[in-house]
């Protein structure tokens, strides 16, 4: 495989945008290309080396992600907080019940010891240093730990967790998004068994 860059403004190429559910700050296409030409010039890094180069971005890219799913996870459980406070039914707090105080302990405290991994593996990362385990790790962490806290945002909002009013159901698509995308978390799986525990390649 070889990397190369290609002008996406001629005939040749046709752009058609993927509507979503979210993450509509960053576009998703379906990009053909139809006899396109390409210049010696435009070949990134080596010729069939393609497949190589791209692997160096792999470990930021996860480490990048896991750091959006945390903050994700951190503004689901601060608006939660928020309305746990300021939600008052019987004549107090809805955070005063341990049915909704004990979730949002729990998650919060998940995404601390996420962030502390996040950390590890961008310390890693910035020293040169090898991060495989650490990134993948950081990320599949990060995408459960902000799923399950955008999730008990939306329980603490009962019904209203899933109006627009309150922002928490857009969190809680955003935070789905982490457990399939740059790689999902059956990939992660797959290489912690495999490149971190020495288990037999299962695909």
């Amino acid at each position: 495989m070889t990397l190369f860059l290609c002008d996406m403004q001629v005939p040749e190429v046709e752009i058609t945008p993927i509507p979503k559910v979210g993450r509509n700050a960053v576009a998703s296409c379906e990009v053909v290309y139809d006899d396109v030409f390409v210049a010696d010039a435009d070949v990134v890094g080596e010729v069939g080396r393609g497949f190589h180069h791209l692997l160096d971005g792999l470990n930021p890219e996860r480490i990048l992600l896991a750091a959006e799913a945390l903050g994700i996870g951190k503004v689901a459980i601060r608006r939660a907080v928020e309305y746990a406070n300021d939600r008052v039914v019987f004549g107090r707090p809805i955070g005063k019940n341990q049915g909704i105080a004990f979730p949002l302990a729990d998650a919060h405290m998940r995404l601390r010891s996420v962030e502390l991994m996040i950390r590890h593996a961008s310390a890693l990362y910035d020293a040169g240093l090898p991060c495989g385990e650490e990134a993948n790790t950081a990320k599949y962490l990060a995408a459960e730990a902000a799923f399950e806290a955008a999730d008990r945002a939306m329980q603490t909002h009962g019904g209203m967790g899933y109006a627009t009013e309150y922002d928490v159901e857009r969190y809680w698509r955003e935070a789905r998004l982490m457990r399939i995308a740059p790689i999902s978390q059956e990939m992660v799986l797959n290489y912690i068994s495999e490149h971190v525990l020495g288990l037999p390649r299962s695909y």
